[in-house]
């Protein structure tokens, strides 16, 4: 993101490891103590190692605050030159000790100063869907359907970690689902699964006047339910052939193949999608947000003023700018400047 170098601010946010599923209990009798040792952890201890790491930009500590059990944020006035660069500051060595010594997560974020806040300006937030805003990959519960879960799951599974082409690994699994009836859908919406915390994170930003858009690689009409669900403003998805009945499959059933019609939603496509809505709406990059968890989704979230790996596969992890891991997408809601009181489930 473009931040004026005279009016830069670096926000740091904690997550601890053990932190609570909710914000308004722990889960044990010893937490306490421990978030509170690590909150002091993440203080002056963690500025005596920020200073040298982003050298020759000088920090000072503007504010520390417990936001929730298990979660602190810490804001640092930069002094330039050069700013540093969030996407970079986790590799280092010494922040990796750091978060392996204190059983933490750091999200490193570089914002605009702005008077009286510490909010970032977010006007699109655009997430995948699969393993993201619900629990499960939709297209290995169509394989369920028709006893080949194994098949297509273990193609899934080098698909997302990029060990595959999306598009060939897309098509040779959609291959294996050919005949599946056309109103699989109806038994699919009531066994999906929305993620915990993500009503409570779209509700956030809806209030806050972002628009929301799931990009998926899975299909159009699960898309469009969970759109429907969470009140998001655009789905995209892929489109699949129905056939009409045969000899061999004698009802409506999938054909196997992907619609001409339609574009295929590839790595490229989601990148695409959010420069295009960005552009549209007049909204910079920089103000923009995303989530995913694939190596499908890497393009956009290194497009993002902000791009977060949630629950990711593991190269994905590597590779995304900031990552996060935990029980609830309602954690997110800290990084844009919300409070615990913005949310009332964890």
């Amino acid at each position: 993101m473009s931040v004026k170098p005279e009016d830069a601010r670096l926000i740091i946010t904690f997550f601890a490891n053990a932190r609570p599923s909710s914000s308004l209990q722990y889960t044990s009798p010893s937490d306490p103590e421990t978030f509170r040792s690590q909150s002091l952890a993440c203080g002056p201890t963690f500025s005596s190692l920020l200073a040298p790491v982003i050298s020759p930009a000088s920090p000072t500590l503007s504010s520390h605050s417990t936001l929730a059990p298990g979660i602190f944020q810490s804001v640092y006035n930069i002094t330039p030159p050069p700013l540093p660069n969030p996407q970079k500051l986790r590799y280092h060595p010494s922040i990796k000790a750091f978060e392996a010594l204190n059983a933490l997560e750091i999200v490193f974020d570089l914002i605009p100063c702005q008077p009286f806040t510490y909010l970032r300006t977010v006007r699109l937030a655009v997430f995948d869907m699969d393993s993201t805003l619900i629990n499960e990959e939709v297209i290995d519960e169509l394989a369920r359907s028709i006893g080949i879960t194994d098949a297509v799951a273990a193609i899934t599974s080098r698909a997302m970690n990029g060990e595959l082409e999306f598009e060939q690994s897309l098509r040779q699994r959609l291959a294996l689902l050919k005949g599946v009836k056309a109103d699989v859908w109806d038994d699919m919406k009531k066994s999906i699964t929305i993620a915990l915390g993500a009503k409570e994170l779209i509700d956030y930003l809806r209030n806050r006047g972002v628009i929301t858009v799931v990009v998926s690689g899975g299909f159009i009409p699960m898309a469009a339910w969970l759109t429907e669900q969470l009140g998001l403003d655009h789905a995209f998805a892929n489109h699949l052939v129905v056939a009409p009945p045969n000899d061999t499959f004698p009802y409506p059933h999938l054909s196997g193949d992907l619609s001409s019609g339609h574009p295929i939603v590839v790595p490229e496509y989601k990148r695409h999608v959010l420069e295009s809505l960005a552009q549209e709406n007049s909204i910079p990059l920089s103000e923009t947000f995303v989530v995913g968890d694939g190596s499908n989704d890497l393009l956009m979230l290194g497009a993002a003023g902000l791009g977060v790996a949630w629950r990711a596969k593991e190269r994905v992890q590597r590779e995304a700018p900031q990552r996060l891991n935990g029980t609830s997408l309602s954690d997110l809601i800290f990084l844009l400047g919300g409070q615990e009181n913005s949310t009332s489930s964890r």
